[in-house]
Parts: C-alpha cells; sequence; structure tokens
C-alpha cells in the first residue's frame, strides 16, 4: 500500500467520483469553497500498485489564536468500509498529517449506513458527540422505476406536482450562475420562514463557480419567467446530494418546490446515479414536505474521531464552546 498526496484537480475528482463510496463533499470544489471560509484542503490517495483503494480530502483550521488546529475530512473517507488495511494505512497518513498541522484530531463522518460492518475503530478512531454533517436523512433507491418511485409518493405529493404542471410552472437549470441572486432571495425568504441561518451571498456564489459543473446542478423552477423555488443537487460517486432548496411564497401558492423535486429525481436518476439524499430529517414542515415522496429512512454512522492529544482534546470538547461554534459557523458543510 502507497499513500500519496494528489495535486491535480482532475486526477483527484476522477477517483472521488469513480468510487462506489465517493462523496460530493469529497469533491476538489469543496475544498476550494472551503478554503474562502479560513480552511486548507489536502488530498490524499491510497493505491495497491496503481489501483485506488481509498481517499480523504482533509480540511484543515487553525484554532483561533492558539498553534493548533483540527482536521476534517466532509463525508469521508472515500473508502469500503470493512478494508481495514486501507483503512489503516489511510489512517496513519492522516496522522502524519495533522502532526504537520499540529492537530488536536482529526474528524470524519462518512455517508455509511447505521449497521454497515465498518473498521474506523480499529484503526484508531472513536466514536464522537460532536457532529457536523446531519446524521438522519431521507433516501430514495434510484435503481428503482420511476414508476415505482412515483407510486410510493403520498397522493397529495401527486397531486401538487400535477398542479404545477398544468399551472405553467417550467424547470431550467442554471449553468451560467444566471439565477444565483434570484435563488439567494427566495432562500432568504425560506430560511425567515423555518428559522434557520445562511451563509453570505458569495459563498454560494463561491460554491457556484468552484465547485465541478458537471457534478452540480442548480435547478430553478418559474411562472411566467419569475423564479420560484430552486433546489441544488451536488453529485459523486453513486449519489446524488439535495445541498440548498427554497421556494418563495408564491412558490408556495402555486406548488413549484413539488414539480422541482420531482423533476430534480427524474434528473438524477437519468444521469445514472443510484442514490438521492434528501439530506436531513429537519423543521417539521421541511420533513412532512420530504416525507411526500416516500423516501426511506436513513441514519448514517455519525461522526468519529481519530484523537492524537487527548488532554488537548479533553479541552475541545468540555471547554472550547466559543471556538466550537465558530469552527462550525465558518465551516460546517452543511
Amino acid at each position: 500500500m502507497e499513500l500519496r498526496e494528489i495535486t491535480n484537480e482532475a486526477a483527484w475528482d476522477a477517483l472521488v467520483a469513480g468510487h462506489p463510496y465517493g462523496h460530493p463533499l469529497q469533491c476538489w470544489g469543496w475544498g476550494e469553497v472551503k478554503r474562502h471560509s479560513g480552511w486548507r484542503a489536502y488530498r490524499f490517495a491510497v493505491f495497491a500498485g496503481e489501483t485506488f483503494r481509498a481517499g480523504a480530502q482533509v480540511l484543515t483550521r487553525p484554532f483561533p489564536g492558539v498553534p493548533l488546529a483540527m482536521t476534517y475530512a466532509p463525508r469521508g473517507p472515500v473508502a469500503q468500509p470493512d478494508d481495514e488495511e486501507t483503512l489503516r494505512t489511510l489512517a496513519e497518513g492522516l496522522r502524519k498529517h495533522a502532526a504537520t498541522q499540529h492537530a488536536i484530531f482529526c474528524k470524519v463522518d462518512p455517508a455509511w449506513s447505521v449497521g454497515t460492518p465498518h473498521a474506523l475503530r480499529e484503526v484508531g478512531f472513536q466514536s464522537a458527540a460532536e457532529g457536523v454533517q446531519v446524521v438522519d436523512t431521507y433516501t430514495i433507491d434510484l435503481r428503482q422505476p420511476e414508476e415505482a418511485i412515483l407510486a410510493n409518493m403520498r397522493s397529495k405529493t401527486r397531486q401538487y406536482i400535477r398542479k404545477a404542471e398544468r399551472e405553467g410552472t417550467d424547470i431550467v437549470r442554471d449553468t451560467t450562475g444566471e439565477y444565483v441572486a434570484a435563488c439567494y432571495g427566495i432562500y432568504e425568504e425560506t430560511a425567515k420562514r423555518a428559522q434557520f441561518g445562511l451563509h453570505p451571498r458569495s459563498y454560494y456564489e463561491d460554491l457556484f463557480r468552484l465547485f465541478p459543473t458537471d457534478r452540480q446542478y442548480l435547478y430553478v423552477a418559474r411562472r411566467e419567467g419569475t423564479p420560484l423555488s430552486f433546489l441544488w443537487m451536488v453529485c459523486a460517486g453513486r449519489q446524488a446530494v439535495e445541498f440548498y432548496g427554497g421556494v418563495a411564497n408564491a412558490g408556495q401558492e402555486w406548488k413549484s418546490n413539488y414539480l422541482l423535486k420531482w423533476h430534480a429525481i427524474r434528473e438524477m436518476k437519468a444521469a445514472g446515479y443510484e442514490l438521492y439524499d434528501l439530506n436531513g430529517r429537519v423543521h417539521e414542515g421541511i420533513k412532512q414536505f420530504k416525507e411526500g415522496y416516500g423516501p426511506q429512512d436513513t441514519d448514517w454512522i455519525g461522526p468519529f474521531d481519530a484523537v492524537y492529544h487527548p488532554m488537548l482534546y479533553a479541552g475541545w470538547t468540555r471547554g472550547l464552546p466559543l471556538a466550537r461554534r465558530i469552527a462550525r459557523r465558518s465551516g460546517d458543510g452543511e
């Protein structure tokens, strides 16, 4: 086994996209988005000969005011969960990298379902209380026929899809950034209504600009040319993930978001992705909306930390709430 640092964007993204456990947050562009929030990104891959076995895009962020840092592989590692030999090689590489960064620990949170046999504990990781990504989500198996996916939906959801179709809702994919500002305005309406926070608009502009164009899909539902709702998908490996989405007050009336999600599901299936992740069971109203599409309740295994300095780690987990809030606010990945 050989550990290599990958410094070429196309080479790294090809590794992530070609692996069954590749995830959009492991794409090069996501590391670049986070770089604008104060993180540094490094990419490490394990090879057996010339065969890619596992990898991790590792984000590194210094703690404010002290010569220490944390490292984090969002939705990583990209690896077969039970491949202990490969994971051990990768874990040792992450430890050596952490030493160069004065990192207290490395956090990972792969999108592996609860109950999946994995070797994280065997290679030095422990279950962690502090998470970053959502653990509880919904997924749709896109390997099913369209008719089966549609049949699993609630009748009210199908009714609203047909209503939006009848009343002239059209859907476009934004490939130029023309709708990013309008989508942010819709997102502000949604956030106010559902009471959640947003990043500055520049954050979403960075995402559109820096994330691979062939692995992001910004869909906008319009009526008579006016944007009513949006859904922003990011994709890699076999997974298509809803990253951001919102609906304007007028869009709620016209049910544009119902047709929009169905359109995205069909498009992701046509693009060859196998798993559609609705990205979280949060906020009661949003939860009910997502449940209308008949998804499966899915729980990921949660965060794991490799602890390199136990006493400092104890201080981080118990006595540094302000630093944790700063790190989470500036780099949560949502």
